[in-house]
Protein backbone atom coordinates (compact mmCIF):
# COMPACT_ATOMS: atom_id res chain seq x y z
CA UNK A 1 0.00 0.00 0.00
CA UNK A 2 1.71 3.34 -1.21
CA UNK A 3 1.81 6.13 1.04
CA UNK A 4 -1.56 8.40 -0.48
CA UNK A 5 -3.58 5.18 0.26
CA UNK A 6 -2.19 4.75 3.70
CA UNK A 7 -3.61 8.40 4.64
CA UNK A 8 -6.70 7.87 2.92
CA UNK A 9 -7.22 4.44 5.02
CA UNK A 10 -6.29 6.26 8.19
CA UNK A 11 -8.15 8.66 7.85
CA UNK A 12 -11.38 6.82 6.65
CA UNK A 13 -11.00 5.25 10.27
CA UNK A 14 -10.78 8.11 11.86
CA UNK A 15 -13.60 9.73 13.48
CA UNK A 16 -14.08 12.70 15.57
CA UNK A 17 -15.78 12.12 18.56
CA UNK A 18 -19.52 13.65 18.93
CA UNK A 19 -20.64 16.61 21.05
CA UNK A 20 -21.57 14.59 24.06
CA UNK A 21 -18.42 12.69 23.84
CA UNK A 22 -16.29 15.75 24.52
CA UNK A 23 -15.15 16.36 27.64
CA UNK A 24 -17.68 17.87 30.05
CA UNK A 25 -14.90 19.24 33.07
CA UNK A 26 -13.94 23.07 32.13
CA UNK A 27 -10.53 23.04 30.34
CA UNK A 28 -7.66 25.23 30.38
CA UNK A 29 -6.02 26.76 27.55
CA UNK A 30 -3.02 24.04 27.60
CA UNK A 31 -5.77 21.30 27.97
CA UNK A 32 -7.61 22.55 25.15
CA UNK A 33 -5.03 22.75 22.45
CA UNK A 34 -3.54 19.46 23.61
CA UNK A 35 -7.31 17.95 23.32
CA UNK A 36 -7.92 19.69 19.65
CA UNK A 37 -4.10 18.24 18.75
CA UNK A 38 -4.92 14.92 19.07
CA UNK A 39 -8.74 14.56 18.26
CA UNK A 40 -7.04 16.64 14.75
CA UNK A 41 -3.66 14.77 14.42
CA UNK A 42 -5.30 12.21 11.72
CA UNK A 43 -6.50 15.18 9.55
CA UNK A 44 -3.16 16.94 9.35
CA UNK A 45 0.49 16.03 7.94
CA UNK A 46 3.36 17.07 9.76
CA UNK A 47 1.82 20.01 11.78
CA UNK A 48 0.11 20.73 15.23
CA UNK A 49 -3.37 22.33 14.22
CA UNK A 50 -3.39 24.72 16.97
CA UNK A 51 -1.59 26.85 19.66
CA UNK A 52 -1.92 28.72 22.32
CA UNK A 53 -1.38 32.06 20.12
CA UNK A 54 -3.73 30.99 17.73
CA UNK A 55 -6.61 30.31 20.52
CA UNK A 56 -6.17 33.79 21.85
CA UNK A 57 -6.30 35.37 18.18
CA UNK A 58 -9.69 33.30 17.35
CA UNK A 59 -11.24 35.06 20.62
CA UNK A 60 -9.48 38.61 19.44
CA UNK A 61 -11.45 37.89 15.96
CA UNK A 62 -14.37 36.75 17.60
CA UNK A 63 -14.41 33.43 15.90
CA UNK A 64 -13.73 31.63 19.35
CA UNK A 65 -16.47 32.62 22.29
CA UNK A 66 -13.88 33.89 25.23
CA UNK A 67 -12.92 31.47 27.89
CA UNK A 68 -15.29 31.76 31.26
CA UNK A 69 -13.04 32.81 33.78
CA UNK A 70 -9.81 31.52 32.21
CA UNK A 71 -11.84 27.85 31.14
CA UNK A 72 -12.97 26.88 27.99
CA UNK A 73 -16.34 24.54 27.85
CA UNK A 74 -17.62 21.50 24.91
CA UNK A 75 -19.09 24.17 23.01
CA UNK A 76 -15.56 26.00 23.03
CA UNK A 77 -13.68 22.55 22.11
CA UNK A 78 -16.39 21.86 19.26
CA UNK A 79 -15.77 25.68 17.63
CA UNK A 80 -11.80 25.00 17.76
CA UNK A 81 -12.12 21.35 15.96
CA UNK A 82 -14.46 23.16 13.27
CA UNK A 83 -12.22 26.39 12.97
CA UNK A 84 -8.98 24.13 12.64
CA UNK A 85 -10.44 21.88 10.07
CA UNK A 86 -12.47 24.69 8.53
CA UNK A 87 -9.02 27.23 8.21
CA UNK A 88 -7.60 25.25 5.70
CA UNK A 89 -10.22 26.27 3.09
CA UNK A 90 -11.70 29.51 4.08
CA UNK A 91 -10.59 32.69 5.81
CA UNK A 92 -10.89 33.87 9.04
CA UNK A 93 -13.97 35.97 7.83
CA UNK A 94 -15.95 33.29 6.26
CA UNK A 95 -15.25 30.74 9.28
CA UNK A 96 -16.76 33.47 11.78
CA UNK A 97 -19.84 33.84 9.42
CA UNK A 98 -20.49 29.91 9.08
CA UNK A 99 -20.24 30.47 12.48
CA UNK A 100 -22.61 33.15 12.91
CA UNK A 101 -24.99 31.37 10.29
CA UNK A 102 -24.68 28.21 12.31
CA UNK A 103 -25.37 29.68 15.73
CA UNK A 104 -28.78 30.60 14.38
CA UNK A 105 -30.09 27.78 14.71
CA UNK A 106 -29.31 27.27 18.35
CA UNK A 107 -26.96 24.71 19.75
CA UNK A 108 -23.76 24.04 18.70
CA UNK A 109 -24.09 20.77 19.54
CA UNK A 110 -26.52 19.78 16.28
CA UNK A 111 -24.05 21.77 14.75
CA UNK A 112 -21.48 20.04 15.29
CA UNK A 113 -22.69 16.73 15.18
CA UNK A 114 -23.77 17.30 11.84
CA UNK A 115 -20.17 18.33 10.86
CA UNK A 116 -18.77 15.16 11.97
CA UNK A 117 -21.25 13.31 10.27
CA UNK A 118 -20.38 15.03 6.80
CA UNK A 119 -16.46 14.45 7.05
CA UNK A 120 -16.49 11.42 7.66
CA UNK A 121 -18.70 11.16 4.75
CA UNK A 122 -16.75 12.90 2.80
CA UNK A 123 -13.43 11.01 4.04
CA UNK A 124 -15.46 7.98 2.52
CA UNK A 125 -15.51 9.33 -0.94
CA UNK A 126 -11.60 10.30 -0.57
CA UNK A 127 -9.67 9.15 -3.85
CA UNK A 128 -13.05 8.30 -5.52
CA UNK A 129 -14.61 10.31 -8.72
CA UNK A 130 -17.90 10.15 -6.99
CA UNK A 131 -18.84 14.01 -6.17
CA UNK A 132 -20.97 14.90 -3.11
CA UNK A 133 -25.01 16.02 -3.95
CA UNK A 134 -26.59 17.94 -1.68
CA UNK A 135 -29.93 17.45 -1.55
CA UNK A 136 -32.60 19.90 -3.31
CA UNK A 137 -34.30 22.23 -1.03
CA UNK A 138 -31.32 21.98 1.46
CA UNK A 139 -31.19 24.61 3.88
CA UNK A 140 -28.56 26.87 2.57
CA UNK A 141 -27.14 26.88 5.88
CA UNK A 142 -26.75 22.83 5.48
CA UNK A 143 -25.40 23.26 2.32
CA UNK A 144 -22.59 25.64 3.78
CA UNK A 145 -21.16 23.38 5.74
CA UNK A 146 -21.45 20.49 2.92
CA UNK A 147 -19.47 21.97 0.61
CA UNK A 148 -16.60 23.45 3.16
CA UNK A 149 -16.29 20.08 4.12
CA UNK A 150 -15.69 18.71 1.02
CA UNK A 151 -13.79 21.31 0.02
CA UNK A 152 -11.16 20.98 3.02
CA UNK A 153 -11.62 17.13 1.75
CA UNK A 154 -10.42 17.60 -1.49
CA UNK A 155 -7.28 20.15 -0.62
CA UNK A 156 -6.19 16.94 2.04
CA UNK A 157 -6.39 14.58 -0.93
CA UNK A 158 -4.47 17.11 -3.04
CA UNK A 159 -2.21 18.18 -0.39
CA UNK A 160 -1.22 14.26 0.78
CA UNK A 161 -0.87 13.61 -3.07
CA UNK A 162 1.53 16.89 -4.23
CA UNK A 163 3.83 15.21 -1.25
CA UNK A 164 4.13 12.00 -1.82
CA UNK A 165 4.71 12.39 -5.56
CA UNK A 166 7.20 15.26 -4.30
CA UNK A 167 8.99 12.54 -2.35
CA UNK A 168 9.32 10.49 -4.78
CA UNK A 169 11.17 13.11 -7.09
CA UNK A 170 13.74 13.58 -4.50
Amino acid sequence: MDRIQEFCQGLKESRLPRFTQLPTLELYKDQLVSLTNDYLAPFYLNEKPITDTMVNNYVKLKVLLPPVKKRYRQEHLARLILICLLKRVLSIAEIRLLLEQQSISGSIQPAYDHFCDELERAVQMLGTQTEPKVKPGSDSREALICHAIYSFVHKLWFEMTLSALAAKTE
